[in-house]
């Protein structure tokens, strides 16, 4: 099986800034998928359609940014059938690596504002 460059998981992405400085996790930095894993974060299974609503995406688009961070390990997508619909309802949810590189990644963000305002 081939993965596409796009999937790589966050370790593999990191981007050091140079010497003593903090990596940033480029598969993350995709401003969709950073859009995901922010609402994502603070909850546990998350509707498809909250998410394209509320990033204000296409449902292709979205899938293509969901299907990768599944591919690399980060949601998890569940597919159900809702009560009262006759399709089913797709949800996604960080798994613990997705939360953990999420967490990183705003770590990450974190110490570059502090060097950016002098907090160092």
């Amino acid at each position: 099986m081939t993965t596409a460059p796009d999937a790589q998981p966050a370790a593999a992405a990191a981007t050091p800034s140079g010497p003593g400085g903090a990596a940033i996790d480029e598969f993350l930095h995709t401003p969709a998928r950073l859009n995901i894993c922010s609402l994502l974060a603070p909850a546990d299974w998350v509707t498809f359609s909250f998410l394209r609503d509320t990033i204000g995406t296409s449902d292709s688009a979205l899938s293509k940014q969901v299907a990768a961070l599944e591919q690399a390990g980060y949601v998890e997508v569940r597919k159900e059938r809702a009560v009262q619909a006759l399709r089913r309802q797709t949800s996604v949810r960080l798994t613990a690596a997705g939360r953990d590189a999420f967490e990183a990644y705003l770590a990450t963000l974190e110490l570059l504002v502090a060097r950016a305002r002098g907090d160092r």
